[in-house]
This record gives C-alpha cells, sequence and structure tokens, in this order.
C-alpha cells in the first residue's frame, strides 16, 4: 500500500489535491483491471492542522480524514496552490502555515516525497529543505520567488524540477506529470501511460518541458495597466500598438509607455513580443495547428516573422521545437 497525502489548508486551491487524488483513483482502478490485482494499490487521504473541515478557494468544503500528527503514514504528500491576490496576500498565508511547515519538516526528514505546485512550492521552500536546491514554480511568481528564496536555484525555464525526493511543478499539468512519474515506479510505465490516455493528460505537458521561457510577472496594483494587460492577452491576435493601446484606453502614449516600463519593468513592445512567444511554444506543444495558424492566431504578421523571432530566442526553429518537446515526452 503507497500511502498519498494532501495538505489542505483554509484558501488551498481544491484541484491542486483532488486532481491528483483523481490520478492516482484511475490507476488504481487500471491496476485491478489489467493485472488482475483485487487490493488497491494507493490509499488517498486529506490532513489538515486540526483534522477539521476546511475550505478551499473556490468555495468547496473538504472534509479531512486527520489532524497533523508525526504517526501518519506518507510516502507521498502533495502541496496544492495558496490562492493569492498579490504577493502580501501570499506573505501573510505563509506566515498563518507556519505549523504546517514545521510538520512538513518531520515528514521529509522521515524521507517523504513532496510533490508541490505553483504557489504551493513557497510552502516547500519555507520549511528550508530546498536549500542549495533546484525548484521552479508558477511563471508569473517567479520573480517574488527568487526575493525571497536567494538560496533556491530557480529554474525558470522549466515546468518540472526534482530535486531528491522533493518535486516542484509550475503548472497543473506538470503537477499531474509527477503523479504519473512517481505512480511509474511501482506499476510501471505501460499502466501509467495507459493513466495518461483514458485522462486526456497530454504527455508533453505531463513530462517537463525544458525549453518554456516566459515573460515573469510584476506584482503591481496600477489599474490602467492591468487592464492593458488584459487586452493584450484577450487580443493577442489582433495588431496591436502603442498608439492603439493608448487611444482606447485615454491616455497618451508616453504616459502609457512611462506606466507600463514602472509596472512590469520592461516596455510594451517587448511584453507583447514575450507573450506572443509563451503562446506560441504552447500551441506548439498542445496542438497540432500548422505554423501559418499558429501566426494567424497569435498575431504576427506573417509566417516568417513567427519562424525569425522564435530562431533568435531558441535558436531552433518552430518544427524543431515541436520535435524536441515530442521526442523529451518518450524519453
Amino acid at each position: 500500500m503507497f500511502n498519498v497525502v494532501g495538505l489542505v489548508f483554509d484558501g488551498c486551491q481544491a484541484s491542486g489535491v483532488t486532481s491528483p487524488f483523481d490520478v492516482f483513483n484511475v490507476i488504481n482502478t487500471l491496476w485491478k483491471q489489467q493485472l488482475g490485482e483485487e487490493a488497491s494499490l494507493y490509499n488517498c487521504k486529506l490532513v489538515s492542522k486540526t483534522g477539521a473541515a476546511i475550505r478551499c478557494s473556490n468555495g468547496m468544503r473538504l472534509l479531512t480524514d486527520n489532524a497533523l500528527t508525526d504517526d501518519i503514514k506518507a510516502d507521498l504528500i502533495i502541496i496544492p496552490g495558496v490562492h493569492h491576490s498579490n504577493s502580501k496576500t501570499l506573505l501573510d498565508s505563509l506566515q498563518r502555515l507556519q505549523e504546517e511547515c514545521n510538520w512538513l519538516k518531520q515528514k521529509i526528514n522521515d524521507g517523504c516525497v513532496i510533490a508541490s505546485n505553483c504557489s504551493g512550492v513557497f510552502i516547500l521552500a519555507e520549511t528550508g529543505a530546498l536549500k542549495d536546491k533546484e525548484a521552479t514554480t508558477a511563471w508569473w511568481l517567479g520573480g517574488l520567488f527568487k526575493k525571497l528564496y536567494p538560496d533556491i536555484n530557480h529554474c525558470a525555464d522549466q515546468l518540472l524540477v526534482k530535486s531528491g525526493l522533493l518535486y516542484s511543478t509550475g503548472s497543473m499539468t506538470a503537477n499531474l506529470g509527477v503523479m504519473l512519474k512517481i505512480a511509474e515506479q511501482q506499476v510501471g510505465r505501460q499502466l501509467t501511460q495507459s493513466a495518461a490516455k483514458t485522462m486526456l493528460i497530454d504527455a508533453a505537458q505531463s513530462y517537463a518541458s525544458p525549453y518554456l521561457f516566459v515573460q515573469e510577472h510584476a506584482d503591481h496594483q496600477d489599474s490602467l495597466i492591468l487592464a492593458v494587460e488584459s487586452q493584450l492577452q484577450r487580443d493577442i491576435s489582433q495588431r496591436l500598438t502603442l498608439n492603439s493601446l493608448a487611444q482606447t484606453h485615454s491616455v497618451s502614449v508616453r504616459t502609457l509607455s512611462r506606466r507600463f516600463k514602472k509596472a512590469n519593468g520592461v516596455n510594451l513592445n517587448n511584453y507583447l513580443q514575450s507573450l506572443r512567444f509563451v503562446n506560441t511554444k504552447l500551441l506548439l506543444e498542445t496542438t497540432n495547428l500548422s505554423i501559418e495558424q499558429i501566426a494567424e492566431r497569435i498575431g504576427y504578421s506573417s509566417q516568417s516573422s513567427l519562424r525569425r523571432l522564435f530562431h533568435k530566442q531558441l535558436g531552433i526553429s518552430p518544427k524543431q521545437y515541436r520535435q524536441r518537446v515530442k521526442q523529451h515526452a518518450e524519453d
């Protein structure tokens, strides 16, 4: 029996534990069907500080099985993300979770495998277990992560990082990939691949892409720039310019340019190029769209523009990138 424990708390992101539990439930089913086993291999349960029910950030109420005690049997502990609106609310949450961090320290010392996702990686970092090790987190949290934990090697170019028995991931899909990787050690790759196909988990995203590059998100509260960023993401397929954006938001080009640079640390054109680049890679990784179709969706003026800018960033063509991601997923 492999004991999987989800550490939950008020304000946690429900999917950070419920989705991994679904993965192990599917594997249990396949374990019985394909191999003729009678008993489940994975035992999943939830724990909270006091053992009381908790309220997730989406309003879902989760009943827990145990309070945090030293005698809880755990082979794998899953740490979900912490819902937050800015760096202050995240830091406040981390302060409230110190008892959970102390419990995690003990379990890490006991040799337990830890899987953390998104802002949940900050909880793992608070234990001190990642000192002088590698880790990743959600792309928009990279700047804050490096600031808070300078003694951790932040791997911004990876979605999934394994440092000994400690896993950190920067996306939900990569988090599910960790569950498959861990399960593969018990049931083999064939069965975990069956589980991935059953749940439509994209292998190229489950197993970390080593080429991820994103423009790190700056933590700011400028309502004008937040509105502009929202439009850039929503209307990325359009031919957006500094002039058109300034007109839409009723400010001068100079004001928009100055405030955008102050809020994000980069100028608007560079931000937009990074946003397009991120979305291009995502479509290359997760779809079979042609380069022409991707260029149209992302707002490039032509296929050649997309290829030129892509090669400038990575030194390879979009086609080569897609091939390497697929090859990495098969390794």
